[in-house]
C-alpha cells in the first residue's frame, strides 16, 4: 500500500485563510494574492522532521524542506510579513518532543484576542492502537517506534486543549497545517493502513477539520 500525505487545514472560530487562495505544494509553498489583513499580531510555530532519531521510524525527504519553505513564506514581507520574534522554526534534532511543547506552551500567555496563530507540521503521524480510543499523536524527533505515550510525542487530545483555549479563551484564530504520513513499522501500521492517522485526525477535531488527502 503506498504511502500518503495528510495536509489538514484546521479554520477554527472564523479564521481567514492567509490569503484567499493560497496553494500548498508538496514541495514548498506560494502565495497567489495577498492575505487579508488582521487586526492582530500573526505568531507561527513550524516543526518539520525529516530525520527521525530511532533508526526503526523511515525517514521522509521533503518534511524539514516543506517546514523551511512555508517559515521563509511567513516572514517574507511580500508573503505573510511575520515578525521574527513571533516565529518559532523546529527542524529535525531541534524538534523534539519537549521543544515544541515548550515553544507552544508560553503562546497561552502572549496570544491574545484578534491575534492568529499558525501551526505547521510536516512528518510522520500515528495512533496507539493497543487502546480503546487509539489515541493520535504527531511523532516528534525523539519519538519511539511505538508505545507513543510513552513519551517523544505531541499527542492530539493535549494539542486539542492548548487550541481550544486559545480560541475560547484568549479568543484568538488559529490555522493548523500538518502535513502527517505514516509508513514504515509504525505502530498502527496493521490496522487500517496509511488512512488511519487522517481518520482518527477527523475524528479528533471532529466539525472544525477540512482534510485534503494527497497520494506521494
Amino acid at each position: 500500500m503506498g504511502s500518503y500525505k495528510y495536509i489538514l487545514l484546521w479554520l477554527w472560530a472564523g479564521v481567514l485563510p492567509l490569503c484567499s487562495t493560497a496553494q500548498i505544494l508538496s514541495r514548498g509553498v506560494s502565495a497567489v494574492e495577498n492575505q487579508k489583513e488582521l487586526k492582530g499580531k500573526i505568531y507561527a510555530l513550524v516543526v518539520g522532521i525529516s530525520d527521525y532519531q530511532n533508526p526503526a521510524i523511515t525517514d521522509l525527504k521533503y518534511a524539514d524542506r516543506d517546514a523551511q519553505a512555508f517559515a521563509d513564506y511567513l516572514l517574507d514581507p511580500n508573503g505573510v510579513g511575520v515578525d521574527t520574534q513571533n516565529l518559532e522554526l523546529l527542524l529535525n534534532e531541534k524538534a523534539s518532543a519537549g521543544n515544541v511543547i515548550m515553544s507552544m506552551y508560553p503562546l497561552l500567555d502572549q496570544i491574545k484576542e484578534g491575534d492568529l496563530f499558525i501551526f505547521y507540521f510536516s512528518g510522520h503521524g500515528d495512533l496507539e492502537t493497543k487502546t480503546i480510543s487509539q489515541p493520535g499523536f504527531l511523532l516528534c524527533w525523539d519519538a519511539p517506534p511505538a508505545v507513543y505515550m510513552s513519551g517523544g510525542t505531541f499527542g492530539l487530545i493535549y494539542l486539542q486543549e492548548i487550541i481550544s483555549t486559545l480560541s475560547t479563551q484568549n479568543k484568538a484564530k488559529v490555522l493548523m497545517i500538518t502535513d502527517a504520513c505514516r509508513s514504515g513499522k509504525l505502530a498502527g501500521n496493521a490496522v487500517g493502513g496509511s488512512q488511519l492517522t487522517s481518520m482518527n485526525l477527523a475524528k479528533q477535531f471532529a466539525n472544525e477539520l477540512k482534510i485534503f488527502i494527497l497520494p506521494t
